[in-house]
């Protein structure tokens, strides 16, 4: 990020403390991209992920306070937005979730290059199949994968133990290898 850009997002986030409303929906426009692919991960749907956004800028707003601006602000507002998809997870999911575990043990093709057929797939088409998982495994899929934490951060987080997390990150990774597969076969 250039020294301009930086200046900017320091003047917008002043001014969103001032309550300056223009400042807001500059600060909003800026991060809306980002944002709203980091919540499409997390939801089901279009409509969530707008939910999830909306309510994670709600929250960056009314927290900026917090935000002492040590490190980068992306990095904070990015926080806010996954502790937010996860809030709404928690908010409007049922508490029970099954898995066909027939479906999960499908085994992949052996010797299948998974990755060769990954990059036939445009990122549409990846974003789809791991909003398809079940919810928890997408949920636990990305805490992981896309946004690097670890089974213990993760486990403490949605209040799971360590060996679940690990399960739903392998049960994520072994459905996306049989619809990647599944796909390049038709």
């Amino acid at each position: 990020m250039s020294e301009h850009t930086k200046d900017r997002i320091a003047r917008w986030l002043e001014g969103c403390r001032e309550g300056n409303r223009r400042a807001q929906h500059k600060l909003f426009k800026h991060f809306y991209s980002p944002m709203f692919r980091l919540c499409m991960r997390y939801a089901g749907s279009t409509d969530e992920a707008e939910d999830m956004l909306n309510e994670g800028f709600l929250k960056v707003f009314s927290n900026l306070d917090k935000y002492e601006n040590t490190g980068s602000f992306e990095s904070w507002m990015k926080r806010v937005m996954i502790n937010s998809a996860l809030d709404y997870r928690r908010k409007y999911s049922p508490k029970v979730e099954l898995t066909d575990l027939e479906e999960v043990s499908d085994s992949v093709a052996i010797g299948y290059d998974v990755n060769a057929a990954v990059a036939n797939l445009s990122s549409e088409a990846i974003v789809s199949l791991v909003q398809h998982l079940p919810q928890m495994t997408r949920t636990v899929f990305n805490l992981f994968v896309m946004d690097g934490l670890s089974h213990a951060e993760i486990a403490q987080q949605l209040n799971i133990s360590e060996g679940t997390s690990a399960w739903h990150v392998n049960a994520a990774r072994t459905r996306l290898k049989n619809e990647i597969v599944k796909l390049n076969n038709e």
